[in-house]
């Protein structure tokens, strides 16, 4: 009985080999470019990094407020014109985001240190953010307190 059965499977296996032949359909669609695939609005590099604000021609708000902070002299910034933008907490603690009404730079208290938008660290500045408030203190003892969703 197994050997009708082996017969019978190869019968059928032979039988739909048969009847299936292989077709093989050609394209007649012409293949596109790059260039005529990839049509963007804004046709800047997309390889080369972006600014946070505007495309790497500098026309962003970015450089517009680093115009500005030049124009500023440094011994003028002064953290009573920061508005405390948000608080963030991560497993590194909590930061706070301030910006700068005059200038509209952005600044970063993180492990008690006022950094700005570069990276750099504003000297003679440290801070603490606690709950929603952020406390920042100054070289000559001052102390100014920033509240979230404080109306200005």
């Amino acid at each position: 009985m197994a050997k009708n059965m082996r017969f019978m499977i190869i019968a059928l296996l032979t039988a739909c080999a048969a009847g299936a032949h292989a077709q093989v359909a050609v394209s007649t669609t012409p293949v596109l470019t790059v260039d005529q695939v990839y049509k963007p609005v804004n046709p800047r590099d997309p390889l080369i990094p972006a600014t946070m604000f505007g495309d790497q021609k500098g026309g962003g708000k970015a450089a517009k407020a680093e115009a500005s902070s030049q124009q500023v002299a440094k011994g003028s910034f002064t953290v009573y014109g920061l508005t405390l933008t948000g608080i963030l907490e991560d497993s590194r603690g909590r930061q706070a985001l301030l910006r700068d009404q005059v200038t509209g730079l952005l600044y970063t208290l993180k492990a008690g240190h006022l950094v700005d938008s570069k990276k750099k660290t504003v000297p003679g500045v440290s801070g603490l953010v606690k709950g929603k408030q952020v406390i920042l203190m100054t070289e000559d003892k001052k102390v100014h307190q920033l509240n979230l969703r404080e109306k200005e």
